[in-house]
């Protein structure tokens, strides 16, 4: 395969076997310097992470992938998906070895992007390095790309290695259920305990807080039903924090309590949130400079293309 930026040479079309290895045969890539690079003829999948990779033959190994996904989109992707999550596989496999030197992973992702530009795909720093290899290998637009990445992702976050990711797609009835089950489970229920938990203190403080003043309305009577404990008065919002308290209203209910409440907690998520990312903010300078000091440690899994520049 011909490109600008490496000058690759002549590749044959992967051969993957199934006894736990792959051979790229006849693969060299001539580097712009004239250096001749040639990946290894067999690499066991689990030995993988365990070898120290070069960005030279992190690419030789994902020009090879390319071809053998190019070969499977002509005659069997359609009409297997055995064949896209081995793939799927293979491209986790490559992308967990290379993420285990911080300098071969900047330096195969740079590469990766400038022919990736090259073919009309934008890529941004925010860009999740994963995502480079996939839509290296795959050619395919944001929305399939995003898919696969978010597939690879869910795999990572429930500590799946790459042998055991087809099983898991599989169970999960495929690529795209998969991305989206997991992501609505994980959303939901983080949302739904992150929202109860707020609730269960804002619930709290309403009970042990201090009143800001008293006030007495004419004629004003309230009863409560079925477990509430607070009464509601109906007032207008003249703005800079200042009220106008029209009624009360006769009536309170739980389910009155539990909507005000819930509101609340919203309120309280959002304030905390504000000051997690002024923390996040803080700490960034901070990984900044730990960065510079482990340069050689394994990348995180979610690293983006403008932290690895920082690495």
């Amino acid at each position: 395969m011909q490109n600008a930026a490496t000058q690759t040479a002549s590749v044959n079309t992967a051969d993957f076997v199934q006894n736990e290895t792959f051979t790229a045969a006849n693969v060299t890539v001539r580097t712009q310097n004239g250096t001749t690079v040639s990946a290894p003829n067999t690499v066991a999948k689990n030995d993988a992470t365990q070898q120290a990779l070069s960005a030279d033959t992190v690419l030789v190994r994902a020009d090879a992938l390319f071809k053998e996904r190019e070969r499977f989109e002509g005659a069997e992707l359609a009409r297997s998906n055995k064949a896209l999550y081995k793939l799927l596989m293979q491209v986790y496999e490559l992308f967990e070895a290379a993420r285990e030197d911080v300098k071969c992973l900047k330096a195969a992702v740079k590469t990766m992007s400038d022919k990736l530009k090259e073919r009309g795909v934008k890529i941004q720093s925010n860009t999740p390095a994963l995502t480079v290899f996939v839509r290296y290998v795959f050619n395919s637009d944001r929305k399939r790309a995003y898919a696969y990445t978010q597939t690879l992702m869910a795999a990572i976050q429930q500590e799946v290695k790459p042998a055991g990711l087809a099983t898991f797609i599989e169970s999960q009835n495929g690529v795209e259920e998969c991305r989206k089950q997991l992501i609505k489970k994980d959303e939901t229920v983080t949302k739904e305990a992150e929202l109860k938990a707020a609730g269960a203190d804002v619930s709290d403080e309403l009970k042990s807080m201090r009143a800001v003043t008293t006030v007495s309305l004419p004629a004003a009577s309230v009863s409560f039903c079925d477990g509430a404990e607070f009464a509601f008065i109906v007032a207008r919002s003249l703005g800079n924090g200042e009220f106008e308290l029209l009624r009360a209203v006769p009536r309170s209910t739980k389910a009155m309590h539990s909507s005000a409440v819930k509101e609340l907690a919203k309120d309280l998520i959002v304030q905390r949130a504000a000051a997690d990312e002024k923390a996040k903010a803080q700490a960034a300078d901070q990984s900044v400079k730990d960065a510079a000091k482990g340069a050689n440690l394994k990348v995180k899994a979610t690293a983006t293309l403008k932290e690895l520049q920082t690495a």
